[in-house]
């Protein structure tokens, strides 16, 4: 089998021109009176590289001031205070899987920190991932530190050798596989207490608790190497939360595709189910962002693939896309897949840039602009940064993960996006320079390379902005703080993964994202079903399938339906035995199923059968409410083409159009053979009852 670690030995940094900086910190430089000129608070430069290692801005040590944290290929963890002194640095050592080389020295850092208190001692840990493709002959693993001290807490000791990192292939090297991904941190088993979940290149997906031990059912097989982040977010709001992570996927693999794989995870009962999977035509490299970005009130994931297939040969005819799915069944959302022009192998961040209360999906492309789409995936924008030294003009290609934030001060979200050759600061609203004009030497990054996003936090009671660029040919990295305008806005994706836990959402759960203020998180009041579902609670037609979610989406089942019809009609009982050997006398819907057929509403599917599971169609819903009308023949023509005069329900759907319970999936389809979701049969019934 063919193993996925050549990606990141491609990576091509163009030369950058040294910047004449001391190694300790600057003198702050002086700032006019242009918006575009952000005041340098300090900067340093540390010998060797933070290639990928985003910044994290966080109270790491519970004073109640935030500090600034992130990894280095010299293996080393560094924390600093809002001043730019170091606070604390520590090796990461990682802990040696069984089989793998011992190892007592640092590995190497490309991971992002993440923050929380896992303990709940009062003092946050900060846990990073090590192991890197740039640094020969040492084990993966996840550590937990210190935020206060810096002192190690536990190393992950259960990571797998499954090819060789370096040589790109699929023999045991002796070392434990590289965590390139970034932890997220949230609680995935529902026990109360946060976990961490990661992915490596031992082809595993991994979730371990606060003390590093792995949670039953896990680790789970990936088919091969990961590099993408998890997201985390409670998807059915049950107090745990689900796992959303792309992954690279072979021939005759777990899942037989060559490309990628992107997957939902979800922990019960000891068990990972994989919710759903879908699969690309290039690798997922890119982490996944979860918001709603058609403000439906139905969440989705957005990731971006990758350049392994670009490099190798295969079929990477997805290098450039930008996916969105449903998060609850994986569908594709309308409107995408969207392409640049160019890959897209850093990660897509959500933010709203235009202010009408819905986030744009922004992304950088190696075609060296910077896209920003609509969630019906309409183009907001697109700009290629340009950089100038000299008579010299540089469109490097965009390499980091943007950030949302208002890097002006007038209330509007921006973007700030790493480059091969600067930091891109850009007006949100067209993608223009915020820094135009300004003299090279003192913008906020000029000929650094980015891979690592930027941060904004208060640091030092004001906002800033942190950071981290590389040098190639000097082999250096650059640490800057900034400090930004003073604004009311909230920054609306201000980090890598948006927050210290890195869980890639600015929402932990379905309740949080959907701000529903009735009987259910999952029922936006804009909803078209919104007034049926209300209606429906208030006569006790419906529970919901918890108490804080309905289910608009999921497709209505014959044993549902009947249900509604007869709480409807005041779930009367007294019927004869309905004689169905498919209904128990036990189940919810056994005196909903004997009223139904005593009433002529329903035959059944056969005579001895009624088929509580199965899906209702839109021609079964309207038989039925017709039935239950009364069943008048005489009805004006519906004028659907699909809808043959022959047919049983032919009578029904016209009936149903005369009353304004449905217009149809068009003027001329009214599709009956599509199944109804409970959003579409609440709907119906509202309008019935109504009319």
């Amino acid at each position: 089998m063919q193993h996925r670690f050549f990606a990141a030995l491609i990576s091509v940094v163009l030369g950058t021109i040294a910047v004449t900086t001391s190694p300790a910190q600057s003198a702050t430089s002086e700032c006019g009176e242009s918006i575009s000129l952000y005041c340098e608070d300090w900067v340093f430069l540390l010998d060797g590289w933070n290639r990928s290692s985003s910044p994290v801005i966080a109270d790491i040590d519970a004073d109640g001031v935030n500090e600034i944290v992130f990894g280095h290929q010299d293996g080393k963890l560094r924390a600093y205070e809002a001043d730019g002194t170091l606070k604390w640095e520590s090796l990461a050592v990682p802990g040696v899987g069984p089989g793998c080389t011992s190892q007592s020295g640092p590995s190497a850092i490309d991971s992002s920190p993440a923050v929380a208190d896992l303990d709940k001692d009062g003092i946050p840990e900060v846990v990073v991932g090590v192991g890197s493709t740039w640094v020969s002959n040492q084990n993966g693993s996840v550590i937990a530190f210190n935020g206060k001290t810096g002192a190690m807490k536990w190393n992950f000791d259960r990571g797998r050798d499954e090819g060789n990192t370096w040589a790109n292939t699929g023999t045991p090297d002796g070392y434990c596989g590289h965590v390139f991904a970034t932890p997220a941190i949230g609680d995935v088993d529902g026990d109360g207490n946060l976990d961490v979940v990661f992915a490596s290149w031992d082809f595993q997906i991994w979730a371990v608790d606060r003390f590093g031990n792995p949670l039953s059912g896990f680790p789970v097989n990936n088919d091969d190497s990961v590099w993408s982040s998890p997201a985390l977010f409670d998807l059915d709001d049950d107090g745990d939360m689900e796992i959303f992570i792309g992954g690279d996927s072979t021939l005759g693999g777990y899942f037989d595709h060559q490309g990628g794989v992107f997957r939902a995870l979800d922990w019960e009962n000891d068990t990972v189910t994989e919710l759903w999977h879908r699969t690309a035509n290039e690798v997922f490299h890119a982490s996944p962002a979860i918001g709603d970005i058609n403000g439906d009130g139905r969440p989705e994931a957005i990731i971006s693939t990758g350049a392994n297939w670009l490099s190798e040969t295969g079929d990477a005819t997805d290098h450039n896309k930008v996916f969105a799915f449903h998060l609850d069944d994986g569908s594709t959302v309308p409107g995408w897949p969207q392409s640049a022009g160019g890959t897209v192998k850093a990660s897509p961040v959500l933010g709203d840039l235009d202010g009408d209360g819905k986030p744009e999906v922004i992304a950088g492309s190696w075609d060296h602009k910077v896209y920003a789409w609509h969630g019906d995936g309409s183009l907001y924008w697109s700009m290629a940064p340009a950089f100038v030294h000299g008579d010299d003009i540089f469109l490097p290609r965009i390499t980091s993960a943007p950030i949302i934030a208002d890097l002006d001060g007038d209330g509007d979200q921006d973007v700030a996006a790493g480059t091969d050759f600067g930091l891109a600061m850009m007006s949100g609203q067209d993608g223009s320079p915020l820094e135009a004009g300004v003299f090279w030497p003192d913008k906020v990054s000029h000929a650094w390379s980015h891979e690592a996003s930027p941060a904004i936090g208060i640091l030092g009671g004001e906002r800033r902005i942190i950071v981290t660029g590389f040098d190639t040919p000097g082999k250096r990295t650059r640490v800057a703080s900034f400090s930004l305008p003073a604004t009311t806005a909230i920054d609306e994706w201000p980090m890598a993964r948006w927050s210290p836990a890195r869980t890639g959402s600015p929402y932990g759960s379905l309740c949080a994202l959907s701000g529903a203020t009735g009987p259910f998180c999952d029922v936006a009041g804009s909803a078209y079903y919104a007034d049926g579902v209300q209606w429906m609670v208030d006569n006790e037609i419906t529970t919901g399938i918890s108490s804080t979610l309905y289910g608009p989406n999921l497709v209505l089942t014959r044993a549902q339906m009947v249900t509604f019809l007869w709480r409807q009609e005041g779930s009367r009982v007294g019927y004869p035995a309905h004689g169905f050997g498919d209904v128990s006398d036990g189940s919810y819907f056994s005196d909903a199923v004997a009223w139904a057929k005593a009433e002529g509403i329903t035959t059944g599917t056969s005579a001895i059968t009624f088929s509580p599971s199965e899906d209702v169609t839109r021609a079964q819903l309207v038989t039925l409410l017709w039935r239950r009308a009364g069943g008048i023949l005489d009805q004006p023509p519906h004028g659907f083409i699909d809808v043959p005069e022959n047919q049983y329900y032919s009578v029904a759907v016209a009936w149903a159009k005369a009353e304004g319970i449905t217009t149809g999936t068009s003027a001329i389809t009214f599709s009956p053979s599509e199944d109804v979701t409970r959003a579409q049969a609440a709907a119906m019934l509202y309008r019935e009852a109504v009319s």
